[in-house]
């Protein structure tokens, strides 16, 4: 069986010092979400998950550890996901009662 490699991919603008990761490659359109002062993430419009992200000012900061940046963005990003699978969970019972009165609302809604 074949490795797969994995689809990272990355690019850096020396203009602006942002350095663009992206770890997905669909076409998803996607948002960003701001992290904190130096990290974004980009989140699918769709999907809702981590897509890539973006440092902002690494040649700037000048990055001693590159593991305290990883272990921050770790952490981050699982707590944006945590958020996510929360307001998903949240949103269990409302999609329970549009399924269970889905059926009369589609009759009123006919002709």
């Amino acid at each position: 069986m074949a490795r797969r490699e994995p689809a990272i991919k990355h690019s850096y603008d020396k203009q602006a010092d942002v350095l663009y990761v992206r770890f997905v490659t669909d076409d998803e359109p996607t948002f960003v979400e701001n992290l904190d002062d130096l990290l974004l993430l980009e989140i699918g419009w769709f999907s809702g998950l981590p897509k890539g992200l973006r440092i902002l000012g690494p040649a700037y900061h000048n990055f001693k550890s590159v593991t305290t940046i990883v272990k921050r963005i770790k952490k981050q990003v699982r707590e944006v996901m945590e958020d996510r699978r929360r307001a998903i969970k949240e949103q269990e019972p409302v999609f329970a009662d549009l399924c269970k009165n889905l059926p009369k609302i589609l009759t009123a809604a006919q002709p």
